[in-house]
């Protein structure tokens, strides 16, 4: 298996949580849906062609200080022009100040004219088909993507070790609380927080929900029995992929 890895940052951020409307929360940091959605604007791929979610896996590693804040919102029924009820409502989004994740995108079967060769060509050459955004489309992503090389990874099962990213309990492994709670003060750098998103999608449109768990202030979390984790020796990381 092949992997390559870069930057998604920006002033804002903003990734919806499923279950909110009124005020917005937003997730700690993108699952796959919005990672597919900026792997496609940089290819150029249509937002209703699901191809990526069976020919690519993805991680995400939280990179900055995780700090939220509320953004007010006026929101108006019908459009200029249109005889609709203009009456205008008020709603708070959550919004993620300056955040910055670092993606793993792997591939198998890599061939000469792949997808990480393109993903890799195009932010090179800071040429992406599409603007890539963070969840919104008024968030606009730095163009600093700091793309990687495409290096090898392995996928490893039934050890403990420590993992960069956010993981799903059970599909990646369990939290290894023996390890945690021998953890000096200094040592233990962990903020853990889950949250309901999205693994996938299968055609046409049945949308694969899970729960993540990811560590706040972005460091690796011990967890025990993985599964389903890359293991990059170039960059020394285990990786959860989804």
């Amino acid at each position: 298996m092949k992997v390559l890895s870069f930057m998604m940052h920006g002033r804002f951020s903003h990734f919806c949580a499923p279950y909110t409307n009124v005020y917005r929360l937003t997730q700690p940091c993108p699952t796959k849906t919005a990672i597919m959605g900026f792997v496609g604007s940089v290819l150029g791929i249509e937002k209703d062609d699901f191809s990526l979610y069976q020919k690519i896996q993805c991680g995400v590693e939280i990179s900055s200080e995780y700090h939220t804040t509320s953004i007010p919102y006026l929101t108006r029924q019908g459009f200029p022009g249109s005889a609709a009820n203009k009456k205008s409502s008020r709603t708070s989004v959550e919004v993620i100040v300056k955040p910055s994740y670092r993606v793993y995108i792997a591939e198998e079967n890599i061939k000469e004219d792949s997808i990480l060769s393109n993903i890799q060509k195009l932010i090179k050459q800071q040429e992406p088909v599409f603007t890539p955004y963070l969840g919104l489309a008024q968030f606009i992503a730095s163009t600093d993507f700091q793309i990687s090389e495409v290096v090898e990874g392995k996928l490893v099962k039934n050890m403990d070790t420590d993992v960069n990213g956010a993981f799903i309990r059970g599909f990646h492994g369990e939290l290894d609380f023996d390890k945690i709670n021998t953890l000096s003060k200094e040592e233990n750098k962990l903020r853990i927080t889950e949250f309901e998103g999205l693994k996938g999608i299968k055609s046409p449109r049945d949308f694969e929900h899970a729960v993540f768990t990811v560590n706040l202030d972005g460091g690796a979390v011990p967890l025990k029995n993985v599964k389903n984790i890359l293991n990059i020796p170039a960059w020394n990381k285990y990786v959860p992929i989804f």
